[in-house]
């Protein structure tokens, strides 16, 4: 069980001051990028790790969402949702003598999709990763929103590696595809999972698929 004080400590992190980037330029572009095929112009390095995982828990018919503040809000994580929050820098970045799981890299990059501005939508994908960037002093990307996954992948190659990306799981393949790494072996569809990281690799020219179990909260396959 997901502790009270372990939730409201997730949610106190992941308070609005450590957006980066909501509602600007990019966010006030079309709706939705062309993701038909792999993106064009970013040469693919060797060294490139992309990490995805969906958001933490949300709202459903025996739970409510809590917001930063508390309240009910059908745009953020449930309580055990901000338990996955609280609990990923144990997954990312564990303390000193504790390996990471095989397949996860500590991310020097981390994007969420907007939750602000024109093309906002909701506060899930950011409540779920800021704990994380706060723990590893990184400064939290909401620069794109859902429907602009090719804009997205495009920065996520040219970005400090390795990356880590949270978003909206029906539109994590539109990322895998803009990626280039539809052929690696990941499913077509993102499982009904909230407990799972896909890492893709690039090496020797072509991506490589891995699937990893977060294992994070009592009830996780």
């Amino acid at each position: 069980m997901i502790s009270r004080r372990w939730a409201l400590a997730a949610m106190a992190a992941a308070a609005p001051a450590v957006l980066a980037g909501c509602g600007g330029k990019h966010a006030r572009k079309a709706a939705s990028d062309p993701t038909d095929g792999p993106v064009s112009g970013v040469p693919v390095g060797d060294d490139t790790t992309i990490m995805v995982i969906r958001h933490g828990e949300k709202p459903g018919k025996h739970e409510s969402g809590i917001g930063e503040n508390g309240r009910p809000d059908a745009k953020s994580l449930t309580r055990r949702g901000w338990g996955r929050a609280g609990a990923l820098p144990a997954l990312f970045a564990p303390p000193k003598g504790q390996a990471l799981k095989p397949g996860i890299v500590r991310p020097h990059t981390i994007y969420a999709a907007a939750d602000q501005g024109p093309l906002a939508g909701a506060h899930r994908m950011r409540e779920t990763v800021t704990p994380l960037a706060r723990h590893l002093g990184i400064r939290l990307d909401t620069t794109y929103a859902e429907g602009q996954e090719a804009a997205l992948a495009k920065a996520a190659l040219s970005a400090p590696q390795p990356v880590l990306i949270c978003w909206e799981h029906s539109r994590i393949p539109a990322i895998v595809n803009a990626l280039g790494a539809s052929h690696s072996g990941v499913p077509a569809v993102w499982p009904n999972r909230f407990d799972l990281v896909w890492v893709f690799t690039h090496a020797h020219g072509s991506w490589a698929f891995r699937q990893v179990d977060q294992h994070l909260l009592a009830g996780d396959a």
